[in-house]
């Protein structure tokens, strides 16, 4: 009865989390290529690239606020009101003396970045004051982002959800005033930087809602603190740092060496697959309190329940969406962003990027497994030899390959980086290579074969929504009935992975004695 009602929670908040996520994903969806009319392809390329140099300044996180989802969840387990002011108090003088290094970094590289974004775009514009109004709102965040993390330590998805819904249908309010009467870059900061802040203040009368007991104070703050903290949100910065080179390179890399209008047209394709991504990764980011709550309380068999469950269920999720990239994406570009041209700017460099997402939401799962027990030096580590990699490649191929090449920079570090720390996940957990593939990717990839050649024998879809849509039904309708069917087939034990690997430490135990 407890394990029912324990994964039945950590459903309705992947459900809940997945729901905001996801209209946001959605929102962003729709208004990108309405920006792109308003603004204009060069000024929304620069957007772009504003907005992938600033991503990297939400480095200055450091990796406290994995820390803190873990610690949050760890001592709320266990009781231990005093560990836990100790660890968020600890973490909001952090996050405070980032903003300050966030400030000031910015303040001097802005004035340096701003002019030249400027001339790229052939007409004197709000470049600077609309990077420096970003900078403001980022460093702003940072201090008041323990907020949110506190309750995802405390898995109150639904309150947190129901917050970022309302500050989003504001957001879009704002957007669209704007854009329909002044269209403008600092106009959009704005908007932007408003309701960022009006949702961190409302999330921060949900933590002492739920947490009366929550307290603030320097007097919390220690040197024991201090350096549990350093321990764990180290790593985390690293594997951060890691995936912000992976993720926001290849759009800065192309506005530098190519134009901001290309800039604009790989931003798209790699929008588009970090969309389907995220969008499932915000489902597996919930994945993280509940490990560290299971080994909080000595459930290592719930760990790898998670690991095995959680794998099979987003790969059923992500699969269709691959293979729906691949069999609609020139007709969707060319619908979404209106314009056959922009098909054959994106398309490539769309399906190139599209490799790394079924293996790296497989990894989203894994990585949280790492996260929560908090195993992530070697992780880390093998995130910046792929960051590293990535970069070196994205600046060698950019120049005789163009956009496709800058996207294979991406995809095959990306994708022996995520084979890498699924396997490191399961040695972590005991979980052998044949277990996990059985127990995590048989029946999805079995599925899969359904849509797969439904698409593969119909006539393309022309690019009209009416078309992309019959021509995605057609597909789903047969895998949804595959996966019923191989969901609700008889398993016995012997073929549960779990029930085997607890045999093999059972006879272990045994053979110790």
């Amino acid at each position: 009865m407890a394990d029912s009602s324990a994964n039945r929670s950590l459903l309705i908040g992947a459900a809940t989390n997945w729901a905001a996520f996801a209209a946001t994903l959605a929102v962003g969806f729709f208004l990108a290529p309405y920006l792109v009319r308003g603004l204009g392809d060069a000024r929304y390329g620069v957007w772009c690239v504003v907005e992938s140099i600033l991503a990297y300044f939400t480095l200055f996180d450091l990796g406290i606020a994995a820390c803190l989802v873990r610690f949050v969840a760890k001592y709320h387990t266990t009781n231990s009101a005093v560990e836990l002011n100790r660890v968020v108090s600890a973490s909001f003088g952090l996050f405070l003396l980032a903003a300050g290094g966030a400030l000031l970094l910015g303040g001097a590289l802005v004035p340096l970045v701003a002019p030249a974004l400027e001339h790229k775009l052939g007409a004197p514009g709000d470049v600077l004051p609309f990077m420096l109004l970003m900078l403001v709102n980022l460093a702003i965040t940072l201090p008041l982002s323990v907020f949110p993390t506190i309750l995802d330590g405390l898995q109150r998805f639904g309150a947190k959800s129901a917050v970022r819904l309302l500050c989003l249908a504001l957001r879009v309010g704002g957007i669209v005033w704007v854009m329909e009467t002044q269209p403008g870059l600092l106009p959009l900061a704005f908007v932007f930087t408003v309701t960022n802040l009006l949702e961190h203040a409302l999330m921060a009368g949900l933590c002492w809602r739920f947490l009366p007991e929550l307290r603030l104070s320097r007097r919390y703050v220690d040197r024991a603190t201090l350096r549990e903290v350093k321990g764990y949100s180290v790593d985390a910065f690293l594997a951060m740092l890691a995936g912000r080179v992976t993720v926001q390179t290849g759009a800065i890399v192309v506005g530098g060496f190519l134009t901001v209008a290309a800039a604009a047209h790989y931003a798209l394709a790699a929008r588009l697959v970090e969309l389907a991504k995220n969008l499932l990764r915000s489902a597996t980011t919930t994945l993280t309190p509940a490990v560290s709550q299971r080994e909080a309380s000595g459930d290592l068999d719930g760990v790898r329940r998670v690991l095995l469950d959680g794998t099979r269920f987003v790969l059923y999720l992500v699969l269709p969406i691959h293979l729906g990239l691949l069999a609609f994406g020139r007709p969707f570009l060319a619908r979404w962003v209106g314009g056959a041209q922009y098909a054959e700017w994106c398309f490539p460099a769309m399906a190139v990027l599209s490799a790394t997402l079924t293996v790296g939401v497989a990894q989203s799962v894994a990585a949280r497994i790492l996260y929560g027990t908090g195993k992530l030096k070697l992780f880390a580590r093998l995130a910046l030899v792929e960051a590293t990699l990535n970069l070196a490649l994205a600046l060698a191929l950019v120049g005789p390959l163009g956009l496709v090449g800058v996207a294979l920079a991406v995809a095959v570090p990306n994708v022996l980086f995520c084979l890498f720390a699924i396997t490191y996940a399961c040695r972590t957990l005991g979980v052998s290579a044949r277990d996990y593939l059985f127990a995590s990717w048989l029946k999805p990839l079995c599925a899969a074969c359904a849509p797969a050649l439904v698409w593969v024998l119909m006539v393309p879809a022309e690019p009209t929504w009416a078309s992309i849509a019959l021509g995605v039904l057609a597909g789903l309708g047969p895998y949804a009935c595959a996966v019923v069917a191989l969901e609700l087939a008889p398993r016995g034990v012997r073929s549960d992975p779990l029930q085997r690997v607890l045999a093999q430490e059972a006879t272990a135990k045994v053979a110790e004695l």
